[in-house]
C-alpha cells in the first residue's frame, strides 16, 4: 500500500490548516473531543493529539440503545482514553425511554441528550469548545436530507465548521474514505454501529439507499457536489444573516426576555427575505428551539402579520401581534407571586428588583405627584403588612389615586392601549386582592401621604418590565 505512505501527514496537515482556516479553535488549549468509539471520532481524536499543544477531554454516552454494543463502545472508548493518557468522561442515557416520554425520535432524544452531556463536560473542564467528528458526506446527508424538507437557504448550508461559538468540526474539510485510509494506516480500531444500517432512521436512508442511486445514475461526483452547494449558500447564508443583523438594530424598538417588540413601518419596508431572517433571529432569543423553526411557521407569522392588525396564537406559548405601529412576538410570562419585605426584594423570574426602605419626614420628596412611574410612596402607617407583587389576575381592580370609585386593572392597561400580548408582563404590588400600585402606570389612592405623615415607605422598581414599557411609550 506505498501509495498511502503520505496520507498520516498529509492528513494532519490538512486538518490543521483548515482549523486555522475556520478558526477552530480559541487561545484555550482545552478542547472536549466527543468519541463515539467509530472511525470518524477515533481518528479525529488521533490527529488532534497529533497537534501536541491541546489539552483534551475524551467524551462518549451510551445512548442505551444497543445495551450490550453500547457497553462494548463505552468500554472501548475509555480504554482508547486511558491508552493515550487522556481524561476520560462517560454518561449512560436511557434514550429509546427519554424520545418516548418527550415525544421525540430516537435521533432527536440522542442529539438531545449528547448536547447536553457534552455541554456539562465542557463546563466542568473550562473547555470553551466541544469537538465532533462531522465529515463532507455527513455534509452530504444533511443537504439532501433538509432540501428533502424543504429547508431555507441557512438549512441548506448544512453543517457549519464551527456553530454557536461552541461546537466544531475538524473533519469538515475530509470524505469518508480519506478517514478510514488513515486509520488503517495507522493502525487504528474502531467500532462499528449496526444501527446505521437501519433504515427506519432517515438519514440512514439517505446514505444506504438515496445517495447510492444518485451516484450510480449522475456519478461518484454528487456528494461533491452537494458539498459544494452547502459551501455556496453558507456565504449568501452569512451575508443574508449580516443584512438582518443590522436591520435588526433598526426594526428592534423594544424587548424583554419574553417580548420583542418591532416597528411595523421599518419591519415591513425590509425585502421578505430579511423579514423572514429577522423573525428566524428572533424566536430563539424567546426560547424556542431553532432547529425546530421552519419555514412554515414563520410564513404563518408573517402572512397573518401582512393582513393587519390582528393577534396569531402561532403555538401554544408564542404569540405574534401587529397593532399597526408595532409587530410583537411574544412567550407567556411566567405566574409568579413574592412576599415583600424591606431591603431590596429579588424576583428571578421576571428578571426584576423591588426595593423597599423606610423615610422620615425630613427625606420627603417635595411634590408626592410628580413621582417617576416606578417608584411610590405609601405612609408608613397606612401601609399593609402583607404585601406581595405578583402577575395581573382575571377581576383585579384599583381604586385609581384621586378616585372614589374603583377600575378593572384590564380597563385602565387597554386605556393605555397596551396590547394584549404586553399586558401579562404588568406586575403589581397587592395586599391580598387589593391592587395598590399597576408598576409604571397607575398608583393607588391607597399611596395618599397626609401632611400630618411623620414616616413613610419608598418603593422603587427596576426590571426588564420597566425597560420594556418605556422603550414603547413613543407607540402606545
Amino acid at each position: 500500500m506505498r501509495h498511502h505512505e503520505n496520507i498520516p501527514e498529509t492528513l494532519q496537515e490538512r486538518v490543521r490548516l483548515y482549523v486555522e482556516r475556520e478558526h477552530l479553535l480559541d487561545d484555550d488549549p482545552t478542547l472536549v473531543v466527543a468519541v463515539s468509539g467509530g472511525v470518524d471520532s477515533v481518528a479525529m481524536l488521533d490527529v488532534l493529539v497529533s497537534f501536541g499543544s491541546l489539552d483534551l477531554h475524551v467524551a462518549h454516552v451510551d445512548h442505551g440503545i444497543r445495551p450490550k454494543d453500547s457497553e462494548a463502545d463505552a468500554e472501548f472508548v475509555e480504554h482508547l482514553a486511558g491508552e493515550i493518557g487522556l481524561p476520560f468522561h462517560g454518561h449512560r442515557a436511557d434514550c429509546p425511554s427519554i424520545a418516548r416520554d418527550q415525544g421525540l425520535s430516537l435521533e432527536e432524544a440522542g442529539r438531545k441528550v449528547r448536547r447536553t452531556f457534552l455541554r456539562s463536560v465542557a463546563k466542568r473542564t473550562g473547555a470553551n469548545r466541544v469537538a465532533t467528528g462531522h465529515h463532507r458526506n455527513d455534509q452530504a446527508e444533511t443537504v439532501l436530507l433538509r432540501l428533502l424538507r424543504g429547508s431555507s437557504a441557512t438549512g441548506l448550508s448544512g453543517i457549519r465548521p464551527i456553530s454557536e461559538d461552541f461546537w466544531i468540526r475538524p473533519f469538515l474539510t475530509l470524505n469518508r474514505i480519506d478517514i478510514e485510509v488513515y486509520a488503517q494506516d495507522r493502525g487504528l480500531s474502531w467500532r462499528r454501529d449496526w444501527t446505521n444500517q437501519d433504515t427506519s432512521i432517515p438519514r440512514n436512508r439517505i446514505r444506504n439507499i438515496l445517495l447510492p442511486i444518485l451516484k450510480a445514475d449522475f456519478g461518484p461526483h454528487v456528494p461533491e457536489a452537494l458539498n459544494r452547494t452547502a459551501d455556496l449558500l453558507r456565504s449568501d447564508d452569512e451575508l443574508l444573516e449580516s443584512i438582518a443583523l443590522d436591520a435588526s438594530k433598526t426594526a428592534i424598538c423594544a424587548r424583554s426576555d419574553r417580548k420583542i417588540a418591532l416597528d411595523g413601518p421599518k419591519f415591513f419596508g425590509y425585502h421578505v427575505a430579511v423579514q423572514r431572517r429577522l423573525i428566524r433571529w428572533i424566536l430563539p432569543k424567546l426560547g424556542l428551539d431553532p432547529r425546530r423553526i421552519e419555514f412554515s411557521l414563520i410564513d404563518r407569522i408573517l402572512t397573518r402579520m401582512e393582513q393587519g392588525r390582528g393577534t396569531l396564537q402561532v403555538t401554544t406559548d408564542l404569540t405574534a401581534c401587529n397593532t399597526g405601529r408595532l409587530v410583537l412576538l411574544g412567550v407567556t410570562a411566567p405566574v409568579f407571586e413574592e412576599h415583600i419585605t424591606l431591603g431590596v426584594n429579588r424576583i428571578p423570574s421576571i428578571k426584576a428588583n423591588l426595593t423597599v426602605e423606610g423615610v422620615q419626614r425630613a427625606g420627603f420628596p417635595p411634590r408626592f405627584s410628580e413621582l417617576p412611574p416606578y417608584e411610590i410612596w405609601f405612609d408608613h402607617s397606612a401601609l399593609p403588612k402583607n404585601l406581595i407583587l405578583r402577575t395581573t389576575r382575571p377581576g383585579d381592580r384599583i381604586r385609581p389615586f384621586g378616585f372614589s370609585g374603583s377600575q378593572k386593572v384590564s380597563d385602565i392597561l387597554i386605556d393605555r392601549k397596551l396590547p394584549r400580548l404586553l399586558r401579562d408582563e404588568v406586575p403589581v404590588l397587592a395586599d391580598r386582592d387589593e391592587i395598590l400600585w399597576i408598576i409604571g402606570i397607575r398608583s393607588s389612592e391607597r399611596s395618599r401621604i397626609e401632611e400630618s405623615a411623620t414616616r413613610a415607605v419608598r418603593f422603587n422598581f427596576e426590571g426588564s418590565w420597566r425597560r420594556l414599557h418605556d422603550a414603547l411609550q413613543p407607540f402606545t
